[in-house]
């Protein structure tokens, strides 16, 4: 089995971080992976969202299920502040591995062509994680925040390698447009969030295509979407995985979930 990370990285900078959370074998000697020109078609079509907390995922099925863990979370006010991950993560071998960069802005965000360097700095720094196969950006921009998103997500493209996927999630807001804000940004694929919509729940549809290949979901939040057949899951749980839903997912991918035609 693999680790991701570990308790021993509290308190230590991303170098450190990237240095340490590195993906290894029975043997102890990390592995080698190759990364397909189509990644994005190449992960899982169950991905399960990792976020804060000590995780024991080595009875995922690797050949079922991927991970999408949370590597960093980044504080931008004037500056761009990075929070790496504190937390274990243990993961089987040969496992489909994203690495999520969790982007706040905070009271004192001042948009600047430097705070923008400084975003994109961090999470290409976040995407030299060894054995990782994709980066995710999760953040809730402001309308008046999109512009500044857009421009990072370009200068994370133009320095990604070619091989490595780049998502994001979405807001279900956004992808109710076929001819809105994501229409044009150098992604893979957008993940629109089906949970915690409270009021706002059934009032969006999917109208962009870059939205309609994934579906984001909670486990404590069953019923809630309706994915297109053949639609990549990505489910998050309020609390550590267990054991048990951890096998309900290898051998069901998840349950609940409407369909609909293509």
């Amino acid at each position: 089995m693999g680790f991701i990370g570990g308790f021993r990285l509290a308190g230590l900078g991303l170098a450190a971080l990237c240095a340490s959370m590195v993906l290894r074998g029975d043997s102890g000697v990390t592995l080698s992976l190759q990364v397909p020109a189509s990644v994005a078609r190449q992960a899982p079509q169950t991905i399960l969202w990792a976020w804060e907390e000590p995780e024991d995922l080595r009875t995922v099925d690797p050949e079922r299920v991927g991970v999408a863990f949370l590597a960093e979370r980044v504080f931008l006010g004037e500056t761009a502040q990075i929070s790496p991950r504190r937390q274990s993560i243990l993961v089987p071998d040969r496992v489909f591995a994203i690495a999520v960069v969790r982007i706040e802005s905070t009271p004192g965000f001042a948009d600047s062509s430097k705070l923008r360097a400084e975003a994109a700095d961090a999470v290409l720094r976040a995407a030299e994680l060894p054995n990782i196969r994709g980066v995710q950006i999760d953040f809730d921009a402001a309308a008046s925040q999109r512009e500044f998103y857009a421009e990072v997500l370009r200068q994370v493209r133009s320095r990604l390698p070619a091989q490595m996927g780049l998502t994001m999630t979405a807001l279900l807001s956004w992808c109710a447009s076929s001819d809105g804000w994501l229409r044009n940004l150098p992604v893979d694929a957008a993940v629109p969030m089906y949970f915690r919509l409270g009021k706002h729940s059934g009032q969006w549809g999917v109208q962009e295509s870059r939205c309609a290949g994934n579906v984001g979901i909670s486990i404590d939040e069953p019923g809630r979407a309706q994915a297109r057949v053949g639609a990549r899951r990505y489910v998050f749980s309020p609390r550590p995985w267990t054991v048990g839903q951890l096998a309900v997912l290898n051998r069901e991918g998840y349950p609940g979930i409407a369909r609909s035609t293509p």
